[in-house]
C-alpha cells in the first residue's frame, strides 16, 4: 500500500508546482490513520487551496484496490482545528508539510500548530473539552433509548469514542488514532478510570441491546464520576474575586431559601433549590472545586433539615473565597456602605 500512495503523492506533488502553484498554499502529509504506514517515506493526506481552481483539484479515486482521497481543507477549518473546535486534531499536530507555495504558507501553518500545541496544554480549556464530550455522550445515550437495531450499536460506539475522548481530553490529550486505537492509547496516559477498559470492551462484545443500553449508561456514570474528582487537567489560576461576586449576587437566593423554608413552602424552597444547585455546580467546574450537593437529600417534609444543609454549603462558599482572596463585599449600615462606594 505504501507503493500506490508513494505513486500518486509523486503525482500530486508534480501537478501542484507545475499547474496549481497559485492555486495550492500547501501539501500535507499525515500518516497516523493509514493501515499501514510509511514512517520513511510520508505520503500525502491533504491540501490547502487558496482559489475556487485548487478547490477543484479535490478527487477520490479506487487505484488497485485501494481507495485514495485527495481532499482539500480550508485555510479557515485548520483554524478550527488549531482552536480545538473539531475533533481532527491529529490532522494538524502530526502533520508534515511535503509543499509549501511561499514560506508566508509555511509558517501559517506551523503557528497554528504551535497554537494548537498552547490549547491542548491548558488545562482550562481541555477541562471544558472533557466535560463537553461527556455530554455529548449523554445525548448520544438519550437518543439510544428509543433507538433498536443497527442505530443502538452505532449510538453505543459513539458513547464509547466520546467517554474516551473526555478521559484522554482530562489528561490534556488527543487520540492520534482517532477511535482506531483508543484503549492502547489510553494506557499510556496517567489517569484513566480503573474500570474503563474493561466496560469499554464489555460494551462491544454485549449482543443483547437492553443490555448494552444499561452498559453505556454505566460506562457515563464512571467518567462521570472520574471527572468530577480532583484532577491534574483543572484550572490552576482562580480569580476568588470573581466568586466572591459571584456570591454576592446569589446570597439573595440562599436568603429566599431560607425564608421559604422557614415559611414551610417547599415547592418554592425547590425550585430556588434547584436554580442554587445548577450555579453551583457550573462554579464548582469553573474552580476545580468538589462538587456541592444542595438538592441530594431535599424533603419535603423536612424543609428545616434543607435550609441547614444550604446554610453550610454557603458558610463552606464564604470559606472558600476568603482563604483564597476573595473579598466579599457586604455592609451593615448605610454609613459602611456610603464610606466605600
Amino acid at each position: 500500500m505504501e507503493k500506490k500512495n508513494e505513486s500518486v503523492t509523486e503525482w500530486v506533488l508534480k501537478a501542484v508546482k507545475e499547474k496549481y502553484r497559485d492555486d495550492i498554499a500547501l501539501v500535507v502529509s499525515h500518516s497516523t490513520l493509514l493501515l499501514e504506514p510509511d514512517e520513511e517515506r510520508p505520503s500525502m493526506s491533504y491540501f490547502i487551496p487558496i482559489t475556487d481552481r485548487g478547490r477543484r483539484f479535490a478527487r477520490t479515486f479506487i487505484y488497485d484496490g485501494v481507495g485514495m482521497d485527495i481532499w482539500g481543507i480550508e485555510w479557515e477549518r485548520m483554524e478550527q482545528f488549531a482552536e480545538l473546535n473539531e475533533y481532527n486534531i491529529t490532522c494538524l499536530a502530526d502533520a508534515g508539510i511535503l509543499y509549501a507555495r511561499t514560506p508566508e504558507d509555511r509558517e501559517r501553518f506551523e503557528a497554528l500548530r504551535r497554537r494548537q500545541a498552547e490549547n491542548l496544554s491548558n488545562p482550562v480549556i481541555m477541562r471544558a473539552n472533557a466535560l463537553q464530550a461527556l455530554e455529548q455522550a449523554k445525548q448520544i445515550y438519550l437518543n439510544m433509548l428509543f433507538a433498536g437495531g443497527s442505530d443502538v450499536k452505532l449510538g453505543a460506539g459513539y458513547v464509547l469514542d466520546y467517554t474516551a475522548r473526555a478521559v484522554a481530553f482530562s489528561n490534556c490529550r488527543y487520540f492520534k488514532k482517532a477511535q482506531a486505537e483508543q484503549l492502547e492509547e489510553l494506557s499510556q496516559m496517567e489517569r484513566v478510570p480503573e474500570q474503563f477498559a474493561r466496560r469499554y470492551l464489555e460494551v462491544i462484545q454485549e449482543k443483547d441491546e437492553a443490555n448494552q443500553k444499561k452498559q453505556c449508561y454505566e460506562l457515563i456514570c464512571l467518567v462521570q464520576t472520574f471527572l468530577e474528582r480532583p484532577s491534574t487537567c483543572i484550572p490552576k489560576e482562580k480569580n476568588f474575586q470573581d466568586l466572591a461576586d459571584w456570591y454576592c449576587e446569589l446570597s439573595y437566593t440562599w436568603l429566599r431559601i431560607r425564608c421559604y423554608c422557614k415559611a414551610g413552602d417547599s415547592t418554592k424552597a425547590y425550585m430556588w433549590g434547584i436554580m442554587l444547585q445548577e450555579e453551583l455546580n457550573r462554579v464548582c467546574e469553573d474552580f476545580g472545586l468538589p462538587k456541592m450537593e444542595l438538592m441530594r437529600d431535599f424533603d419535603a417534609s423536612r424543609l428545616q433539615l434543607f435550609s441547614e444543609n444550604a446554610n453550610r454549603l454557603e458558610q463552606e462558599m464564604r470559606r472558600i473565597i476568603t482563604e483564597g482572596g476573595g473579598r466579599i463585599r457586604e455592609y451593615h449600615s448605610y454609613e459602611e456602605f456610603i464610606n466605600e462606594i
